[in-house]
């Protein structure tokens, strides 16, 4: 069946982007892309550049009012931002408050959900951190949980933030994706002018890519080598007759695979790319991240577009795109971005050269004019599983184990508990040493079993190698070694008789607590 998004390219939705996700397909889109508020905790105003003219204006509130919103009332019940007409600037607010800016039913919806650790992550949030990040956390969550649904199989999802956010937003992605699709922490480097005197300069950002599975699609990207080692060329080997001997030709431009962190320019105030939109990213980034995880004619999805840096970047590379903004002012942007392809704008031609593709039209489309879903959700909504008993590190012996082996292998003779070995002279005597013996446990520990001496036993170093990593109980592991003809005496009742010798020890252990002064249950 057709998806929903492939009747979407070139779509711009002026729209709350949960809304639009929820409409979306199931595994529809190959790449997310998203530059989302990062819990600032301020409000964000640019000035537009060139700056907002009579004419955009007018065109931002027709648009509005064909839509039947005359008003800022009439945006928020549509669920959209009314575009601030007195400056022209571009702002959005990053500022949280649980009362204002959570929906009972996202609470819900997270609680009850499939992602059973997505609500005990934002609860530890609110009490580490305060109830403002978790209402950012709540506010990303569950759109981050719609964007794993649409998202293909084999596609990524690259979320942009700072280190504001960074590390509550990591396990928030843990949580949805699950910590075994996290891929990198791309750190992107660069240098602006500002002033730090109590720390470091903050100079970088961090992208968090993460996968719908372990099938996802991938492009390595080259970069050159440091000039340091670029000076060499390429290193051309031969396996000879005297060994290995290695060369450097004079092609000196030689690749290497692209690392995580990314050395890109800062758009300063006086960049050419500069729209005004106080929080622009350079297309160079998106273009970095589109080319590593798509193909040509791959769908990209960018859902906070205020500065439309995503889709022009899709636009330049063959890529398909859709992208959605809750402020109307993402339209003037976006026509300014694509007046530079001089597409058509809803059918509309932008000046009279030819479009660089021909019959290229970017649409425009209203909160009131989603797409309809075409299928219903894979998985069924499950409730939070129940956490596993914990389990804490047994404690050591208060018995140091070189005197514990001592101890246990005095009981048996200085044989060992498992098969009857014995360090014997060619005369038969045994001799009483620790040598080629290790000390293992009655009980194992993963069913609870203590460090303590009660519950030690010597066995020989081959059954215990082979025992390690099974979770079974020496009597039982005692009669495998029968089974298999691997006994060293002619029963198993020549064997020291286990309850016999646990009584002992813990009589032992006793006695040893009581000159260490230890209190407690035995």
């Amino acid at each position: 069946m057709t998806k929903n998004s492939a009747s979407l390219n070139r779509t711009l939705f002026i729209a709350d982007n949960l809304a639009l996700l929820e409409s979306l397909d199931n595994e529809s889109i190959d790449l997310i892309c998203i530059d989302p508020p990062f819990a600032k905790n301020q409000t964000w105003v640019g000035a537009l550049r060139p700056p907002l003219s009579k004419e955009e204006r007018e065109q931002e509130l027709a648009t509005l009012a064909d839509w039947g919103i005359r008003n800022r009332a009439d945006a928020a019940r549509a669920g959209i931002e009314w575009p601030d007409g007195e400056n022209g600037s571009a702002k959005f607010q990053d500022i949280w408050r649980w009362e204002d800016d959570v929906h009972e039913e996202w609470v819900k919806k997270i609680e009850g959900g499939k992602y059973e650790g997505l609500a005990r992550t934002i609860e530890a949030t609110r009490l580490s951190h305060g109830e403002d990040t978790a209402a950012y956390l709540t506010y990303m969550a569950i759109r981050l949980m719609e964007m794993h649904r649409v998202l293909k199989s084999t596609g990524s999802i690259y979320l942009h933030c700072d280190p504001t956010a960074s590390h509550y937003l990591k396990t928030t992605l843990d949580a949805v994706f699950g910590r075994k699709q996290f891929r990198n922490e791309i750190v992107w480097s660069y240098q602006r002018w500002t002033g730090g005197k109590r720390n470091f300069q903050r100079m970088h950002d961090t992208l968090l890519f993460y996968t719908k599975s372990d099938q996802f699609h991938f492009n390595m990207l080259m970069e050159p080598y440091s000039t340091k080692s670029q000076h060499k060329g390429r290193r051309h080997t031969v396996h000879g007759k005297e060994g290995l001997s290695q060369t450097y030709t004079d092609d000196t431009t030689r690749m290497k695979s692209m690392r995580d962190v990314w050395e890109i320019s800062y758009l300063n105030s006086q960049a050419k790319e500069r729209t005004g939109y106080p929080t622009q990213k350079p297309v160079a980034l998106a273009e970095r991240i589109i080319k590593a995880s798509t193909s040509p004619g791959d769908i990209v999805l960018d859902c906070f577009a205020g500065c439309a840096y995503v889709p022009v970047a899709a636009e330049r590379n063959g890529r398909q795109w859709i992208a959605c903004d809750i402020s109307p002012r993402s339209l003037t942007v976006l026509r300014r971005q694509f007046a530079k392809f001089r597409y058509a704008i809803n059918g509309e031609r932008q000046g009279d050269e030819p479009a660089l593709i021909a019959d290229a039209n970017v649409t425009i489309r209203s909160p009131l004019d989603l797409p309809q879903r075409t299928d219903e959700d894979l998985d069924p909504v499950e409730g939070p599983k129940p956490l596993p008993e914990r389990k804490f590190k047994v404690p050591a012996s208060i018995i140091p184990e070189r005197e514990m082996l001592e101890f246990l292998l005095d009981l048996s003779g200085y044989m060992a508990w498992c098969c009857g070995f014995a360090n014997r002279m060619p005369d038969g005597r045994v001799v009483r040493t620790t040598n080629n013996f290790h000390l293992d446990h009655i009980d194992p520990k993963s069913k609870d079993g203590s460090n303590q001496i009660h519950n030690r036993a010597p066995m020989c170093p081959r059954h215990n190698i082979r025992k390690k990593d099974r979770y079974v109980h020496l009597s039982e592991y005692r009669q495998e070694i029968a089974d298999d003809g691997e006994m060293l005496v002619n029963t198993t009742d020549e064997l020291i008789e286990l309850a016999m010798a646990q009584q002992v020890a813990l009589d032992k252990y006793a006695v040893e607590r009581t000159k260490l002064g230890v209190q407690g249950k035995l």
